[in-house]
């Protein structure tokens, strides 16, 4: 949105954050085991919601979830994703997170629960950071439309990207199909902006409390910057919170995500998700030294799949992987909850 200054702010504020190293430690045998919400995972860190993933690359929700399986992390399906639950709970086999637009309806929101769960997702990821519609001025300059319109201009970068067109073509055109038994025809409103009339709830505590009443599983409020709204959360029982603000999509005017997590540590004991502004595996150990439990990325496993298709996520994973080990050798860290106290600011 904007000028998109907390987009560059982002990552700037983690160039702020120094770590400390250590020496003379001998061989490390380096632990990157994370338990988050009662589940062990492989690394500290997962796949964030990202919406109509499928158009970065066909099919990519389930190649996304079928690495998160491979490598044991949690996978986090979108609302407005280009595959279903149905589809994506039994290829993300236990280890799928699903996040939620919140539903005006009611009754909508009851059957999505209802078809969540059947799926096999055990943790619901509320989304609170939209209460309007923000301005993407980005996407206006570029003539992003919904559902995408065939212009010369769009005729023209698809006719420079053949492997991904052609791969497009055999799987099929981006959509949301979540969200096709809801898209009811309003007259004067195309389906899509009733779809975003119906996900465009500006949820409160009763919403959150009847959420937490009718969903059994575990419960994260994604978005959250300010450390005040973390005692009436944890009033309400939600199981963790997500700090994010929203990789700067959402409000130009946001702090930074990274600034804003040692106030909300020292506010809650609540277990915290973090992202936005993360590109490395030293911004992860970052982000762990300055109070998350765990971390998302969301943009970086799309540039992977972007470049390197189906084989992307599994590249980006062993990099990240194999950084972690690097950057935790340097810090003379065999555990990452030995990360705390080692930033320098």
């Amino acid at each position: 949105t904007g000028t998109e200054s907390v987009l560059v702010n982002n990552r700037a504020a983690f160039d702020r954050f120094r770590m400390m190293p250590s020496v003379l430690h001998g061989p490390l045998a380096v632990d990157l085991n994370c338990n988050f919400l009662g589940k062990t995972f492989d690394l500290p860190f997962g796949v964030a919601p990202v919406g109509l993933s499928g158009l970065i690359w066909p099919n990519a929700e389930t190649l996304l979830a079928r690495n998160a399986v491979d490598n044991n992390l949690p996978y986090t399906l979108s609302t407005v994703a280009c595959q279903t639950p149905e589809t994506i709970g039994p290829v993300a086999n236990g280890n799928g997170w699903f996040q939620l637009y919140p539903p005006r309806d009611p009754r909508i929101r009851t059957d999505m629960l209802s078809r969540v769960k059947n799926a096999g997702f055990d943790t619901l990821v509320l989304t609170v950071d939209l209460p309007v519609a923000s301005r993407r001025e980005r996407q206006t300059r570029s003539g992003i439309t919904q559902p995408p319109r065939l212009t010369p201009r769009l005729l023209a970068q698809i006719a420079q990207k053949p492997r991904w067109a052609l791969a497009t073509a055999a799987f099929g055109r981006p959509a949301m199909p979540f969200l096709n038994k809801y898209a009811k025809v309003k007259p004067g409103m195309p389906p899509t902006a009733h779809i975003g009339y119906l996900l465009r709830a500006s949820p409160d505590e009763a919403y959150l409390s009847w959420l937490r009443e009718n969903w059994q599983g575990s419960l994260i409020v994604k978005g959250i910057l300010n450390a005040e709204d973390t005692k009436r959360l944890e009033r309400i029982g939600v199981d963790a919170l997500w700090v994010s603000n929203h990789a700067g999509r959402q409000f130009d005017g946001a702090p930074e995500s990274i600034s804003m997590l040692p106030s909300i540590r020292r506010a809650t004991t609540l277990p915290l998700v973090f992202d936005s502004g993360i590109e490395s595996s030293l911004d992860i150990l970052r982000a762990l030294a300055l109070g998350a439990d765990f971390v998302m990325l969301g943009k970086a496993w799309h540039y992977a799949l972007g470049a390197l298709g189906p084989l992307g996520p599994a590249h980006l994973t062993d990099i990240l992987r194999k950084d972690l080990i690097a950057n935790m050798g340097q810090l003379g860290l065999e555990n990452l909850k030995d990360c705390a106290g080692k930033i320098v600011v």
